[in-house]
């Protein structure tokens, strides 16, 4: 009897040192939140491109781990590089390569995300909350500054070496259909 009172307390203990955890880690990431008076407003961020950038039909869109910027601004955000649609047009943004592992210092505009609630559709809120992607936003024109070219962290240079294979793979396959599984595969 002892001894089952004794694991019945143990396993209490354990499932309430478990919650107490998951709350604490829900609360933290929580309130890693863009604050409401940001949403909108010229920011400049210094920071690494994270991931493996994306590219989209006028530009590029990538994770970017912020380094220095004001108080509020969460520490991971997705940013997209738009190419203007004229490039002859003054506001038009030349779009510079970016590659993943490399430092470079913006002026964003930023906003929470959000996404539609459509039922049985892609959640793209609780998606970038798994990715803890706190905010979303778009660089301005003609703000881009590279800082440096590579930063060597274990996780950068993961990031660095699958871009160099989908490269390889892009200049070996260019007009190749199947191009593309082979670089998701990779």
């Amino acid at each position: 009897l002892r001894r089952r009172a004794a694991s019945v307390l143990f396993a209490s203990g354990a499932a309430c040192l478990g919650f107490v955890w998951a709350a604490g880690y829900s609360h933290l990431r929580l309130a890693n939140e863009l604050p409401q008076g940001m949403e909108g407003r010229d920011i400049e961020l210094v920071g690494v491109v994270a991931a493996l950038p994306q590219e989209l039909e006028r530009g590029v869109r990538f994770d970017f781990d912020v380094e220095q910027s004001p108080p509020g601004v969460p520490p991971h955000v997705s940013l997209a590089w738009y190419r203007g649609l004229d490039d002859a047009d003054d506001e038009a943004s030349p779009l510079v390569p970016v590659r993943a592992g490399e430092r470079w210092r913006f002026t964003v505009r930023l906003k929470r995300p959000h996404g539609n609630l459509n039922p049985h559709g892609f959640d793209y809120e609780a998606w970038l909350f798994e990715r803890d992607i706190r905010a979303t936003g778009y660089v301005r024109p003609r703000s881009a500054e590279r800082l440096q070219a590579r930063v060597w962290r274990p996780g950068y240079a993961v990031e660095m070496l699958r871009e160099s294979v989908r490269d390889r793979f892009r200049a070996t396959l260019p007009e190749a259909p199947y191009a593309g599984i082979l670089i998701a595969l990779a």
